[in-house]
C-alpha cells in the first residue's frame, strides 16, 4: 500500500538542521555528473540528504512547491494523476537524476514521485539553489543543465511512445535502462526490474498482459532470462533488431 508523502521540506533555511546527515555542492555535481570546475563556490554550501522508504510518496500532485531531489540512490516512479484518479507513469528516475522540476513554473508539483525501493534524496530548495546561481555563472550552468536533461527525457519518452510498436517499446526500454545502470557503473545486462509490469505498461502506453507477453517472448527466444523481478540480456544485438525492425517498418 503506497504511504502517505513525506514533509515538503518547504520551510528549510540557508543552512541544514545540525547533525543532519549532508552533501557538499561539489559532492552533488559529482552526483549529477556535471562540471563545477573554476566556480567559486563556497566550501561550507551543502544539502540535506534525506532517506526514502520504499512506497512512501517523496512529494504529492497538488503540494506547494518546495525543494528539488537529486537522487543518491535507489528509483523512483514519476506518476501523474487526473481527476478521475486514473495515473500515468512518465518515468522512473533513479540515482544521479533529479525529481521535482515540474513544479517551478506553477510553484506546485504536478506530478507525485514514490520510491519503488528505499532511496535517498539530498534535499535542494530552488530558491537558494537559485540565489547561488545568481553569485556564480557555472551555478546557472548547472541549473540550465538540469532543466535541459529533463526535456531530454521528455523526448526520449515521445520517440517510444509515438514511433515504435508494442513490442519494440520493451525491448527499447530495456536497452536504455541497461545503458542508464551503465552510466552509474553497474551491468548494463543484469540488473532488477524495479517497477511493475503495471507500471511499465503505464509509461510505454501499454497493458500490463502486452507487456508481461513482450518479455515472455523475449525470454522464449533467448534474448533475456527473467526470474521474478531480476533481468539478464542475453542477446543485446537481438533487442536492437526488434527496435530497428519497428522503426523500418513504420
Amino acid at each position: 500500500m503506497q504511504q502517505r508523502a513525506a514533509s515538503n521540506d518547504t520551510q528549510i533555511g540557508a543552512q541544514p538542521p545540525s547533525g543532519a546527515a549532508l552533501l557538499s555542492l561539489h559532492e552533488l555535481a559529482v552526483l549529477l555528473k556535471i562540471g563545477l570546475d573554476g566556480a567559486n563556490i563556497d566550501p561550507g554550501v551543502s544539502f540535506t540528504l534525506r532517506r526514502v522508504q520504499q512506497g512512501v510518496a517523496l512529494y504529492r500532485a497538488g503540494d506547494p512547491f518546495g525543494p528539488i531531489y537529486a537522487i543518491r540512490s535507489g528509483t523512483f516512479k514519476n506518476v501523474l494523476l487526473d481527476a478521475n484518479g486514473s495515473y500515468q507513469v512518465l518515468g522512473f528516475p533513479m540515482a544521479s537524476e533529479v525529481l521535482g522540476l515540474d513544479g517551478i513554473e506553477s510553484q506546485h508539483y504536478r506530478t507525485e514521485a514514490v520510491a519503488l525501493e528505499d532511496s535517498e534524496v539530498a534535499i535542494i530548495p530552488f530558491p537558494r539553489l537559485a540565489h547561488l546561481s545568481g553569485k556564480a555563472g557555472e551555478l546557472q550552468q548547472f541549473v540550465y543543465r538540469l532543466l535541459s536533461r529533463q526535456l531530454a527525457r521528455e523526448h526520449m519518452q515521445m520517440w517510444l511512445l509515438g514511433s515504435l510498436g508494442a513490442e519494440s517499446r520493451v525491448a527499447a526500454f530495456l536497452l536504455i535502462l541497461g545503458e542508464r545502470y551503465a552510466r552509474l557503473g553497474y551491468s548494463d545486462t543484469r540488473f532488477n526490474l524495479r517497477m511493475t509490469r503495471l507500471d511499465l505498461g503505464s509509461f510505454l502506453g501499454l497493458t500490463q498482459e502486452t507487456v508481461s507477453r513482450a518479455l515472455s517472448g523475449f525470454s522464449e527466444a533467448n534474448v533475456i532470462r527473467v526470474h521474478n523481478r531480476e533481468l539478464q540480456i542475453l542477446d543485446a544485438e537481438g533487442l536492437h533488431q526488434i527496435v530497428a525492425n519497428s522503426q523500418h517498418s513504420g
